[in-house]
């Protein structure tokens, strides 16, 4: 009995120590001076760190793109484009010579419909078809946000148990900061 006991507690104390672990494992830590973002990786927590350093960002930070509108950085070769297709999809691209690919999409394909892409004052990205919301990123705040803008960024990537890569963020931004990280991407 009592080794069954001591079983128990040991066991539960380790899981318990493993639940935090996890939970400030996946807490970002950022450097604001040198831009770098390091975080421990969530497949072997505990093991590795992913470390993030700033290439780009896209020079133009528009409030609304219209259907058909984009903003875009190039870095090495390639051109990172995320554009507000004329469907209604809002579609972040990766142009390479003799290559295209989608590194990541809205989903939010409609057959009809005139579409924009609004960062609002209220601090949401919506996606609208018609004036009517279609998509948004649910970041709403109490009070208002000046300036709210939309722009790319782009990191290099890689760790110890990481393989270098790239890592491309949809930023929404407003009041002089970087409000919201909607979307990211790792590639090769």
């Amino acid at each position: 009995m009592k080794i069954k006991l001591m079983t128990f507690l040991s066991l539960s104390m380790l899981m318990a120590s493993c639940a935090q672990d996890d939970t400030l494992d996946s807490t970002p830590v950022q450097n604001r001076n040198a831009h770098t973002i390091t975080n421990e990786t969530n497949s072997i927590p505990g093991t590795g760190l992913t470390e993030l350093k700033f290439i780009s960002e896209t020079t133009n930070h528009p409030q609304i793109l219209y259907a058909g509108e984009s903003i875009s950085l190039e870095n090495n070769g390639s051109t990172y484009r995320l554009i507000m297709q004329h469907d209604s999809n809002l579609v972040l691209y990766r142009e390479r010579p003799g290559s295209l690919s989608v590194l990541w999409s809205s989903n939010t394909v409609r057959s009809q419909g005139t579409p924009k892409l609004i960062a609002q004052n209220d601090g949401n990205l919506v996606i609208y078809n018609n004036d009517t919301s279609i998509w948004h990123s649910n970041s709403a705040v109490t009070g208002t946000v000046s300036n709210p803008h939309i722009k790319l960024q782009l990191y290099s990537r890689g760790g110890y148990f990481i393989p270098n890569g790239f890592r491309i963020k949809i930023i929404l931004g407003g009041n002089n900061e970087e409000r919201k990280e909607i979307a990211y991407k790792d590639f090769d």
